[in-house]
């Protein structure tokens, strides 16, 4: 294959050795990235000839015939961007919309204020308010922290009928619930997180994070910290902000396939470690900087003999800001703007104030869809660049509905340090943890197990989801069919087997509907992950020691499917009820 409209491959930047890559300091990197912003060819020309604008690589000749996915990955990119505007005000409308309804008691409460000439009594959202929810709250307002009060949750705990967190099982459901409905709350404005985290689950509210992406150029990267209490904390937890629906930036970041190759790392995706600040592929210095950064520090720990950091709690203010040196690989006058936090600085320097303060306290990472990838790989690059003191204090790492973030030798490097930690739920047919994808080309890989979920919320632990890659015309039929029955379920059954609780929202079930055209966007919704973290098994069942066939897994999912709705039929005859959990919603 020519490389011609490709890249120009740069000769001597890279050797191949029989154990892998290697790379000089000066030199940069192995990486492909796609540049939707070059104007060499129009978005008509690319669509027609399938030709990429611009495509930087540093790769040898013979990975030349792997970037057909960069075209691929360029057209999503470009089309996505091209309607960023459009869709940020269709957004905006939408949930303002739905804030205005809501708040005015829906469409009969607003008319008979009109009718009754209570104008007055209007009221108008403000965007930013602690009342001013996202689509993500409309679809799914609970709020309330799960508390197990049924037979099987007191015969487990002596405290059943109080939160326990963090309980000293990590992967317990008390802890599942309190990272899926972080990751939940952080779509929502810093005034909602902090009133949801102090009122509802008396808790302390740290800091919002509202953080720069260099290559997007503009503050696109949200997350949250909080910890069980003021002082003395036990649990300090993050949660990264997700896809956005209406973002399509966001939408652009996880159906990018650029890749970065780190040294010791291995194969990395580019626009999540643009999305933590760390590098700009429209600067490829900014790799280079990023893997020296990372390479000095390591050499300075492996020079002083050193195994572990001293603790925080040993250092001054002064010293904590030393330790927590940048790692960026962005230029100096980004690190230092104080106009634009930079996310894996800003969390890290923060985190370590926190554990200053509170030495017995364990981290927790959380997050969904693209906030998933970043609560995944925010660890990684902790410990890629050699902070041990805060590796050391990792409770837990869990993700919903995450993409894949890197290659096979990622994969190994982070089973290595993380095993026991990691907990990746996927719900059912969800697109977004079967790209990037997962073949012979593209080469993407998750690591550790799955917490696999099937439409009715039975769990198993697998090696990885079915359908790895969820294109495929054996399983649209399949697909479709679940769509139909997930909103049969949603509007019927799921409050007859579970009590009021689980109803969803009109909203909801309207997404459901939607999701009759494309399955995977429906079942990415994180009503499904937090009802499978309550519902469901979990831990899930002992692991399954080989890969499942599809078919076994389709075949569990229709077992399960008549098996629910012969339950709710003899609960009609009064030989069943439902179970119960709280119902507190925003």
């Amino acid at each position: 294959m020519a490389t011609s409209g490709i890249g120009k491959v740069t000769s001597g930047i890279s050797k191949v050795l029989s154990n892998g890559w290697t790379e000089d300091n000066d030199e940069t990197p192995t990486f492909m990235a796609a540049q939707p912003r070059s104007h060499g060819h129009s978005l008509s020309g690319l669509l027609k000839h399938g030709q990429p604008n611009r495509i930087d690589a540093t790769f040898p000749q013979d990975l030349a015939k792997q970037t057909w996915q960069q075209k691929v990955s360029m057209i999503c990119v470009k089309l996505l961007w091209r309607t960023y505007t459009v869709m940020k005000l269709m957004g905006f409308a939408t949930e303002w919309t739905l804030n205005f309804l809501v708040l005015n008691n829906g469409i009969l409460g607003l008319f008979f204020k009109l009718i009754t000439f209570r104008w007055g009594s209007i009221v108008i959202p403000k965007p930013g308010a602690d009342n001013f929810l996202s689509m993500i709250g409309h679809m799914d307002p609970r709020c309330d922290l799960y508390v197990d009060t049924s037979a099987a949750g007191k015969a487990a705990s002596t405290r059943a009928d109080a939160l326990v967190f963090p309980d000293e099982d990590v992967g317990s459901r008390r802890t599942a619930d309190v990272c899926v409905l972080a990751a939940k709350l952080a779509y929502e404005n810093p005034n909602v997180v902090k009133r949801v985290v102090e009122q509802n689950w008396k808790m302390h509210f740290v800091k919002f994070f509202n953080c720069w992406n260099e290559y997007q150029k503009m503050h696109n990267t949200q997350a949250f910290m909080f910890m069980d209490k003021p002082k003395d904390a036990n649990a300090v937890v993050v949660a990264f902000r997700g896809t956005e629906a209406f973002n399509t930036y966001d939408w652009s970041t996880d159906f990018d396939f650029s890749w970065v190759k780190l040294d010791g790392l291995g194969g990395v995706h580019l626009g999540f470690l643009e999305a933590l600040g760390l590098v700009t592929r429209e600067d490829p210095n900014s790799l280079r900087k990023l893997r020296n950064n990372a390479r000095t520090r390591r050499a300075l720990h492996k020079e002083r003999g050193l195994e572990h950091e001293p603790s925080f709690r040993n250092l001054s203010p002064d010293q904590i800001k030393q330790a927590t040196v940048s790692a960026s690989g962005l230029p100096d006058h980004l690190v230092h703007n104080r106009g634009r936090s930079l996310a894996f600085d800003d969390i890290t320097s923060k985190i370590a104030e926190v554990l200053h303060d509170n030495p017995n306290a364990k981290l927790f990472f959380a997050g969904h869809s693209l906030g998933g990838a970043l609560a995944c790989l925010y660890p990684v690059m902790l410990q890629y660049t050699a902070q041990t003191e805060m590796i050391n204090k990792i409770g837990a790492i869990y993700t919903f509905g995450q993409p894949r973030v890197g290659d096979a030798e990622f994969r190994k490097y982070a089973n290595d340090k993380f095993t026991g930690k990691y907990f990746r739920v996927v719900y059912c047919n969800d697109m977004v943890p079967r790209i990037p994808f997962d073949n012979e080309l593209m080469q993407f890989k998750h690591f550790g197990d799955c917490e696999y979920f099937n439409s009715v919320y039975d769990g198993m632990t697998l090696k990885k989801e079915p359908n790895p890659n969820y294109f495929g015309f054996g399983r649209m039929l399949t697909m479709h069919l679940n769509a139909a029955w997930e909103v049969f379920y949603a509007a019927i059954l799921i409050r007859l087997q579970h009590g009021k609780e689980y109803s969803e929202s009109n909203f909801s079930l309207l997404s459901r509907v939607g999701g009759l055209m494309v399955p995977g966007v429906a079942g990415h919704s994180l009503t499904n992950y937090v009802n499978a973290v309550r519902l469901g098994p979990f831990p899930s069942r002992e692991r399954v020691k080989e890969d499942v066939h599809d078919f076994h897994v389709m075949s569990d999912n229709f077992r399960d499917i008549i098996s629910c709705m012969y339950l709710e039929t003899m609960k009609i005859l009064g030989l069943s009820r439902p179970k119960n959990a709280p119902g507190t919603t925003y």
